[in-house]
């Protein structure tokens, strides 16, 4: 029952609103401004322009269709509305299934192996996997332009993204996959996920991706574990006047409407 309560604990309004507003206010005072949508067709077009070029297959439109209620997007751009970094988020609904088995019937059709068939993960797969089920979300696509990067806002951009998707799903789970070289650099606890599992998941041989790393690392948050996050960023940030956090609450519920 103890464990129960802690997936069921509430989220203090005042505490997000605050987090929200100050990660906001962090890239705000780089110069840039914080988007939300959750219309990917957009999206897609809108990367054309940039040298990310397109969405990756988790979030692709040839692959998916998401609502609103169901996936997002977070964009920071600058003065002339030019897209400087992005990054989205979804929400799947596993049930009793856990990550693996999801990640076996999901994956081999997003990616090919080397003789262009769809991919293949190994029957036997890392055990923490198995604990991953419910409601979970997924979070990816981050990208920073090139010549953005020292400014590190996907430090802020991030967590910033996670809050968010806390918030508006209550999700069991909060994941993201990260490439080796990202979690050499701690990347992942930088943006605030507890748990990081270098042996993110197994390919049988042979039957491994080539268009993406095939030793991918997987960050991961349970929903308490996320909750100690926006308290931590929460300390960060001093508390804001009820005027701003209650314009803060209504923009962002606009969002969702």
């Amino acid at each position: 029952m103890a464990a129960l309560d802690r997936f069921e604990e509430w989220i203090d309004p005042g505490t997000f609103a605050r987090v929200i507003n100050g990660l906001e206010s962090r890239l705000y005072g780089l110069g840039y401004k914080v988007e939300y949508g959750a219309e990917f067709r957009k999206l897609e077009d809108d990367l054309a322009e940039t040298d990310k070029k397109a969405l990756t297959e988790h979030f692709r439109m040839a692959l998916n269709t998401y609502t609103p209620d169901t996936a997002f997007w977070v964009k920071v751009v600058d003065e002339d509305s030019r897209i400087i970094a992005v990054i989205a988020a979804r929400v799947d609904q596993l049930g009793s299934q856990n990550l693996g088995e999801y990640i076996r019937n999901y994956w081999w059709r997003c990616y090919p192996d080397k003789m262009q068939n769809g991919v293949a993960a190994a029957p036997v797969q890392p055990r923490f996997l198995s604990e991953i089920s419910g409601k979970v979300a997924y979070l990816g696509d981050l990208w920073v332009a090139r010549d953005h990067q020292r400014k590190k806002i996907h430090e802020w951009l991030t967590p910033l993204t996670m809050f968010v998707a806390l918030q508006k799903w209550h999700p069991d789970w909060i994941y993201c996959w990260v490439r080796p070289s990202a979690w050499n650099k701690r990347y992942p606890l930088a943006y605030g996920f507890s748990a990081v599992h270098p042996m993110g998941i197994q390919w049988l041989k042979g039957r491994e991706p080539v268009t993406i790393d095939s030793d991918l690392v997987i960050g991961v948050n349970r929903r308490d574990w996320a909750l100690d996050w926006l308290d931590r960023f929460g300390d960060e940030f001093p508390r804001a006047s009820h005027m701003l956090l209650a314009e803060k609450a209504q923009n962002l519920n606009s969002t969702e409407e």
